[in-house]
């Protein structure tokens, strides 16, 4: 489980790829959360892109295995947010 740094970080690092509360918004179908489940299952750098990534495929880009779980993690965070928001 990732702790609470690489957890922010990755958030930092989505929000600069252009995951932000506007463009969150838009994802009234689950996106945020297959994007995570997709992090969830990655179990390296070399992880082929499932067919559920919801986004482009360039924006697939997993990492080492505990750098994929705080992906997975600042997904869910993001979509938390969305719901928050009321979106």
């Amino acid at each position: 489980m990732p702790d609470q740094a690489d957890i922010d970080a990755a958030l930092t690092r989505l929000r600069a790829e252009g995951y932000t509360d506007a463009a969150n918004d838009q994802q009234l179908y689950g996106e945020l959360t297959r994007a995570a489940t997709c992090y969830e299952a990655a179990d390296g750098a070399n992880s082929p892109m499932p067919r559920q990534w919801p986004f482009a495929t360039d924006a697939w880009a997993p990492g080492s295995p505990a750098t994929n779980a705080a992906t997975a993690a600042a997904f869910r965070v993001l979509e938390a947010e969305r719901l928050g928001r009321g979106s």
